[in-house]
């Protein structure tokens, strides 16, 4: 069995919702690069692309097009629809989906309202969240009741950057955004979670971060060298403490791959393959280049299948 926990669905009601919101069109990339669907029109894809790989099951998430408004009403409206429309899906196809929940953060009350609805009543597998909410880093403290509940649930929470460029106009200008700035975010996010001690304080949240954690497996040793310079004299070395992530495969890079599991173990490492950004070939290529890596046959069944059995309770 493979199970493929970085995969993103999105309806046309969910983006043209957002659009009414934020008064712009955010999402009109998403459009025009053909991954919006029309209600359920969009699924024979995902089942080519899941055969064509020999995936055998999905965890959804709108990750990159979250909720997040100013104003509650917009924010908890859009939340509510996304989640809705995600449960359709599954209660459609039991067998072949899951799905993590979006919340209308930065509204940490609403969002835990949502986080209770979508698992007790929608049967969600975990929560999703951005990198950043309206400019603050999701460990921002402001959002310290929203990890409390998290942690009293012992919830999974699927990280993803937010295309923010990591704040770097640099970056932006480059059109670098997505190849430089979306691992760059997975990267600081990773660290700004040590800074704000969320390891230690929030012991029972399972935090999946993307994209192999983007560059910190491979700073590791630097990133120690160098942690009086941003972490507390009294904490834990980041080579230690990035043991309490997980980290999904969305890289295709078997150097990479083998760099993430010396780095943090076997047991951390979730088969993810970011559908429909890497499709067709590219999709197939996610899966292949895991078992290509290197790794022994053990290696590779927990990180297809066993790590995210255990770690969702599939």
């Amino acid at each position: 069995m493979r199970i493929d926990v970085h995969a993103h669905y999105f309806p046309v009601e969910y983006l043209d919702r957002l659009d009414r919101y934020a008064g712009t069109k955010a999402t009109q990339f998403f459009r025009k690069a053909g991954l919006a669907s029309e209600g359920f029109s969009g699924i024979e894809a995902h089942f080519r692309n899941m055969d064509l790989a020999k995936v055998d099951l999905q965890v959804l998430s709108v990750s990159g097009q979250l909720p997040y408004f100013a104003t509650e009403y917009d924010a908890v409206d859009a939340a509510r629809l996304g989640n809705d429309f995600y449960a359709r899906i599954v209660s459609e196809y039991p067998k072949r989906f899951a799905a993590f929940a979006c919340t209308p953060l930065p509204h940490v009350q609403a969002s835990i309202d949502e986080m209770r609805r979508a698992h007790d009543e929608l049967g969600m597998v975990g929560v999703t969240a951005g990198t950043a909410v309206l400019g603050k880093s999701i460990a921002d403290s402001s959002f310290d009741e929203f990890f409390v509940e998290l942690n009293r649930r012992k919830a999974v929470l699927f990280i993803h950057p937010i295309g923010g460029s990591a704040g770097s106009p640099l970056i932006e200008s480059a059109k670098l955004t997505w190849p430089i700035g979306a691992p760059l975010e997975d990267t600081i996010c990773m660290l700004q979670f040590m800074q704000a001690n969320i390891p230690s304080r929030f012991p029972d949240i399972k935090i999946i971060l993307p994209h192999l954690g983007g560059f910190a497996p491979f700073l590791t040793a630097r990133l120690d060298q160098l942690q009086d310079h941003f972490l507390p004299e009294s904490a834990a070395p980041p080579s230690v403490q990035a043991r309490y992530f997980w980290y999904d495969t969305v890289n295709a890079n078997p150097s990479a791959l083998r760099c993430t599991q010396e780095a943090v173990g076997t047991d951390r490492l979730l088969f993810g393959t970011d559908y429909p950004f890497w499709r067709d070939d590219a999709f197939k290529l996610c899966a292949d280049y895991i078992s290509q890596a290197g790794l022994s046959k053990g290696d590779v069944d927990r990180i297809l299948d066993g790590n995210a059995q255990e770690l969702l309770g599939l």
